[in-house]
């Protein structure tokens, strides 16, 4: 697809939207079903490394794993402990398998340690040589992701609207972006608007996203070309995504 026509389309579809909002104002959004929000566990295991100032830095992940609930997540990572494998790639002098004196006295460690109690359920960093083990189990309320229709009150592009996003129009590749925006979401029952970008999509559109935070627009060009994808993103979300540390 070529610059000129894609900039023509863009066109047409801004007129469209125009004309829709005039006729017929966008109902008031309501939260569906759904979008409701639970509690995500998480468990990050890696190793770290000590720099020149005495500080710890990552150098390698061992495992990130999810979980429904505290009690799974927290036996989860006893048995891990239990088990003493924690590999490290690259020829590290690092041990793979932690001694038995060694995993008891990090399962003392982890049971002992404490976090916030609402983000951060759990923290400890194990010394082990020049590396040390970090065992984390956090906790993040955020609803579960949702594959819905356009037209679909279950749209999780819909629970952004108002919000202030982030927009990224691209074809199914992570380097063919054509469009970037950022601005309030204006939605209608087939249109959207961040800033002067504006798209009206098909009733059976197939959206997927996770409510409150991300949508993604697809949209399909015919059997030899990937399809369209229109990503917004609570432009908050995104930010901190950009601008923080990888996590393990």
């Amino acid at each position: 697809m070529s610059a000129v026509t894609y900039h023509d389309t863009r066109t047409e579809t801004r007129e469209d939207y125009g004309r829709e909002h005039q006729a017929r104002p966008a109902p008031a959004i309501q939260a569906h079903p759904s979008w409701r929000e639970h509690d995500h566990f998480e468990l990050w295991v890696e190793w770290q490394q000590r720099d020149s100032a005495g500080r710890w830095h990552p150098h390698q992940a061992v495992t990130h794993r999810t979980f429904r609930t505290r009690e799974d997540t927290l036996l989860h990572a006893e048995r891990l402990i239990g088990r003493g494998d924690f590999p490290m790639e690259g020829g590290s002098p690092a041990p793979v398998t932690l001694l038995r004196n060694r995993r008891a006295a990090l399962l003392s460690a982890f049971r002992e340690a404490e976090g916030d109690g609402v983000t951060l359920i759990r923290e400890v960093l194990f010394p082990v040589g020049e590396y040390a083990l970090s065992l984390r189990v956090t906790c993040e309320r955020l609803a579960s992701p949702v594959r819905a229709t356009f037209s679909s009150a279950a749209n999780p592009l819909r629970s952004l609207a108002g919000q202030r996003v982030k927009l990224t129009v691209l074809i199914e590749h992570p380097y063919d972006v054509l469009v970037r925006a950022e601005g309030p979401l204006d939605l209608g029952e087939r249109a959207a608007r961040v800033g002067t970008e504006a798209q009206t999509f098909a009733p059976g559109a197939s959206v997927t996203g996770v409510p409150y935070r991300s949508a993604t627009v697809t949209v399909p060009r015919g059997l030899l070309k990937k399809p369209l994808l229109y990503r917004y993103e609570l432009a908050a979300e995104a930010a901190e995504r950009e601008g923080a540390p990888s996590r393990p």
